[in-house]
């Protein structure tokens, strides 16, 4: 049976990967330091969530997950942050739009919080611990070259810092360097947002924030022409976890496709 483990599966984005997976056939497995599975959004949920096995585990501790890894096929990793202060991702779980100030605050030094939560620890290395242990001989299946999926990002927004995107594309670069072990697949989508929260009725604060970009690019398009290439760099597409999710199915499933997945790839699918 084709199997999947998602490290960070429980996440905003990890569980419509195991969603989307299980929904194609897989065995999922989801890795996460809670090992609980994510809250229900809606009733039907429950069908999927019960396929997928919920593991605990410490991304920085070989030793929490290395079992999995023997045998395994596809991994993805789905760990990562956008400021480093863990703060911000209870605030954007809340269903008011945030303001400027708010934005500001997230910039807090992590050291205040774990001295793990940098963007260094957490969208680079982590990664590339995960990866190396990944490529070791012993953990082959001897099948066809495995895949380890990463998810990156199409590019920094403003108020982000640098580093954030930075942090993203050294770990691109590290994960390319061990082709000739694993296949790697750079998943590069915009900002996003979930299908399940985009109505009337169940809007949340990226519904809210995709609304305001898509009028934005919409404006873009219409007014520009797309014909300007600094704002072409800030004004961007967004993209659902879905579309996301059967994104990276698909590039798992393509024996042919390795490096980097654009986000105009991602919206193709």
């Amino acid at each position: 049976m084709k199997s999947l483990l998602v490290f960070g599966g429980n996440g905003f984005l990890g569980r419509r990967i195991c969603q989307v997976a299980v929904e194609h056939g897989y065995q999922v497995t989801s890795l996460s330091r809670s090992g609980r599975p994510p809250p229900l959004s809606a009733s039907w949920e429950k069908e999927w969530i019960s396929e997928v096995k919920w593991q605990q585990c410490d991304i920085f501790n070989a030793q929490s997950y290395g079992q999995h890894l023997k045998g395994a096929s596809n991994v993805v990793h789905s760990i990562g942050i956008l400021f480093e202060d863990s703060g911000y991702k209870k605030r954007i779980r809340g269903k008011s739009l945030f303001t400027a100030p708010d934005l500001l605050k997230w910039g807090a030094n992590p050291l205040k919080n774990d001295p793990k939560f940098t963007y260094d620890m957490m969208n680079k290395q982590s990664a590339l611990n995960l990866a190396k242990d990944f490529a070791k001989p012993e953990n082959s299946n001897e099948e066809a070259r495995r895949t380890f999926t990463y998810i990156s990002a199409d590019r920094g927004f403003p108020l982000i810092p640098k580093g954030y995107i930075q942090s993203k594309r050294e770990a691109e670069m590290g994960l390319m360097r061990l082709e000739e072990s694993i296949r790697p697949i750079i998943m590069r989508p915009g900002f996003m947002y979930d299908e399940n929260f985009d109505s009337a009725e169940h809007r949340d604060v990226r519904s809210h924030v995709k609304s305001f970009v898509e009028t934005l690019n919409c404006g873009n398009q219409l007014l520009l022409r797309g014909k300007i290439p600094f704002v072409n760099e800030l004004i961007r597409p967004t993209v659902s976890t879905q579309q996301v999710g059967r994104a990276i199915i698909k590039n798992i499933e393509d024996p042919s496709f390795e490096g980097v997945c654009t986000l105009e790839q991602i919206l193709k699918t």
